[in-house]
């Protein structure tokens, strides 16, 4: 999404432990012109003025010698600065996007001759002030849903077209669905009119949804919607491990939906998050709801396709039904239930739910995670809360309902707080909106679905969908509320 880009990159990390360690890189300068391969993971890259962006390929020489990167300009083109000797190796830069940078063509230049060149976009910032909410209803959904799976991707280069999906989920009567709806996002923010586009293979709910463009990631298609695991039926005992793609159409259809690959284990209510154009998935529910806390890391190729899963530092504790997301180079889990809890249990109080909130820094060049463990956050949710949703963008998490103490009248229905350069998250406040989606009709819900997205004018929304009831479990939702 273009709009994370700038804090995406702005890291106070140290490069050393990014790009250290080259013993591998030959000693001479290159044997032909340097060949780019990526830039940050993506085949269309996208960023701010001042953001940090990481070039992959072959070929630039051991050391940076006469190298150069070059930004496009209005008027020809700038260099970017290397801020240290260890940002350039044979096959990885380091640096950032010069003052003047205007969208247009990124080169490697050396004394070998320069790269093919890589189209850039450049992007502004779009602001997420998750401490005044004031919620607004949508387009509604076709059907009630709760344990769906939401997306938006931004499609096209030149002629984009914003589209949020809802996969699959569960009707009133806990049975899982295949349906799959997609609704374009106006210039303001509102959604659309949902329409049905090619279903799943298989019906689902609980999954995760990611989605793969070239702005994330090395596809050359306009992107795939990917469902990944998921509970097959309403107690949640049967978890899926299958991973289905669909192929995005210009217009926001999908079809083509086929079997991908396999997850490392069947699950559900587990983390996902496509970064740098690898996919993490962490946590989760696998067969008998029983908790876990593995966490995995994959590659997508340039035809969609998912690699090998390689095992990354697992939580501190086995944990459900958090709040997930990725930011600067962090994957994160907020709060969730550590008991065998089922999928469309509403019960509020559960002696398992935790509040505690977990961060994972990820290593730029080998996009693993770094360290042993992941660390917990000196300060937790403002309460013990599961089965609720986090949307994470512009250095701030929104927490959205879910099953806590008091969610039966909407005590705390949102929460906020900042996230930090170092991966860690400020103190969690509750938003001052002056309407709730309870008092807007949406209900107290839980096991609804929530995404960020940016509108045609680069304003950034929050869109929270369906969900099941917390004073009546088992009431679906088919509202759509934004912000």
């Amino acid at each position: 999404m273009r709009f994370g880009v700038k804090t995406l990159f702005v890291l106070t990390l140290s490069i050393s432990a990014l790009v250290a360690c080259n013993s591998g890189d030959s000693t001479t300068g290159p044997s032909g012109p340097p060949v780019v391969s990526a830039i940050n993971g993506a085949t269309l890259p996208t960023g701010q003025v001042g953001s940090t962006v990481i070039i992959e390929g072959s070929s630039f020489g051991a050391t940076q010698g006469n190298g150069e990167v070059l930004f496009s300009t209005a008027s020809g083109t700038v260099a970017a600065a290397i801020a240290s000797a260890s940002n350039w190796s044979d096959g990885f830069i380091v640096t950032t996007v010069p003052s003047g940078t205007v969208t247009g063509n990124v080169e490697v230049k050396t004394a070998a001759g320069t790269s093919t060149p890589v189209v850039f976009t450049v992007t502004s910032s779009a602001a997420f002030s998750p401490s005044t909410v004031a919620w607004t209803s949508t387009s509604q959904l076709p059907v009630a849903l709760s344990g769906h799976a939401v997306a938006f991707a931004e499609i096209g280069n030149t002629s984009i077209v914003r589209v949020v999906y809802a996969i699959g989920g569960a009707d009133n009567t806990n049975t899982a669905q295949s349906s799959v709806y997609f609704a374009t996002v106006g210039p303001t923010g509102t959604v659309g009119a949902w329409t049905a586009t090619g279903a799943l293979p298989t019906a689902i709910a609980f999954h995760r949804a990611v989605i793969a463009t070239p702005a994330n990631s090395k596809v050359t298609a306009l992107g795939y919607v990917y469902a990944l695991g998921g509970a097959t039926d309403a107690a949640g005992t049967q978890a899926s491990l299958n991973i289905y793609r669909g192929t995005i159409a210009a217009d926001g259809t999908v079809s083509g939906w086929t079997q991908a690959g396999a997850l490392p284990a069947p699950l559900h209510s587990f983390g996902a998050a496509i970064f740098l154009g690898n996919l993490y998935i962490w946590g989760g529910a696998t067969t008998n709801n029983a908790p876990v806390a593995t966490a995995y890391r994959t590659t997508i190729d340039a035809s969609g396709n998912i690699g090998s899963w390689k095992a990354q530092p697992s939580l501190p504790s086995s944990r459900a039904y958090f709040g997930y997301g990725s930011f600067a180079g962090y994957l994160y889990a907020f709060g969730g239930n550590t008991g065998t809890v089922a999928p469309n249990d509403g019960s509020t109080l559960s002696a398992t739910s935790v509040g505690d909130v977990l961060y994972a820094q990820i290593d730029l060049r080998s996009r693993d995670l770094m360290g042993t463990a992941w660390a917990t956050n000196a300060t937790a949710l403002n309460k013990a809360r599961m089965k609720h949703t986090s949307v994470v963008a512009g250095g701030n998490v929104l927490i959205t309902g879910g099953l806590y103490t008091g969610a039966s009248t909407g005590s705390s229905e949102e929460s906020y707080a900042q996230l930090n350069a170092d991966g860690s998250v400020g103190n969690f406040n509750g938003a001052t909106g002056s309407n709730t989606i309870s008092s807007s009709g949406g209900g107290n819900v839980f096991n609804q679905a929530a995404v960020g997205y940016v509108d045609g004018a680069g304003a950034f929304h929050v869109i929270v969908v369906g969900g099941d009831d917390v004073n009546t479990p088992g009431t679906k939702h088919k509202t759509v509320f934004f912000y």
